[in-house]
């Protein structure tokens, strides 16, 4: 894999992040090859550009009259190219609107360090964080925030069933929407409640009254940001999907 100066890039690339592991204490390039069984040619390489953009401090010592450098991995605790940092805004840049606990999980980071993580991102604003009474949700600076109430009800199981149900079918009644979901009519109720306050459902009246979502360009707009896979499952699942958007 060649590398780019895209720090989002080469952070998930194994070699770079073998290396970063490594130089945890000061080595020198054999010493971090024979310790990684990473061929020495490409620790060079990688160390060039570690070096380049951050990740690496350089210094050396004289052996033998040959002067002999040593690379440490040595970030401060917040700095834009701390290697946790970039892997924290890469996640929230590939899952607009998602949750503590799912950064949590995708991170592997205990509770302390993603927190004081999280709290200077948005402190630096480079991120922006969305809080309501039982949970804050995470996003990247360039999604426009009327996308937010969407991309957060699309991680709520019962709320995205509501919603891929009325993407495949237009509109749909009460009782139809019920039968597609395992979850109570009171919940239901009360999903359809917060999806009509949030303005993604439209509730019309009449001798049958039924719903429909209300912009479905900005719902496309925002699944169009959840990861391939997933987004690709729901196409799987609902083929037509975006047929009447």
């Amino acid at each position: 894999m060649e590398l780019d100066y895209d720090t989002t890039v080469f952070i998930r690339d194994k070699y770079a992040k073998l290396i970063l592991k490594s130089t945890a204490t000061p080595k020198h390039a054999t010493e971090i090859s024979k310790e990684t069984n990473i061929p020495l040619g490409t620790v060079y390489r990688r160390l060039e550009i570690l070096q380049k953009v951050g990740f690496l401090r350089i210094s050396g010592y004289i052996k033998d009259g040959v002067r002999v450098k040593t690379y440490h991995n040595k970030t401060r605790k917040y700095n834009v190219s701390n290697p946790r940092i970039v892997f924290l805004l890469d996640i929230i840049q590939k899952n607009a609107g998602i949750g503590y606990r799912d950064i949590q999980k995708l991170s592997g980071y205990p509770h302390g360090t993603l927190t004081n993580s999280l709290a200077n991102l948005e402190k630096d604003s480079k991120i922006i964080v969305k809080r309501s009474s039982r949970r804050a949700n995470y996003f990247p600076l360039h999604v426009p925030s009327e996308e937010y109430p969407t991309l957060i009800n699309l991680r709520k199981e019962t709320a995205k069933e509501i919603i891929l149900f009325l993407m495949k079918n237009k509109k749909g009644t009460f009782s139809e929407i019920k039968s597609i979901s395992k979850k109570s009519p009171s919940t239901i109720s009360f999903t359809l409640t917060n999806l009509i306050e949030s303005r993604i459902v439209s509730r019309v009246s009449g001798l049958q009254p039924y719903f429909e979502l209300q912009d479905p360009v900005i719902l496309q707009n925002a699944m169009n940001r959840i990861e391939p896979k997933t987004i690709d499952k729901m196409k799987d699942r609902f083929a037509d999907t975006f047929s009447y958007l």
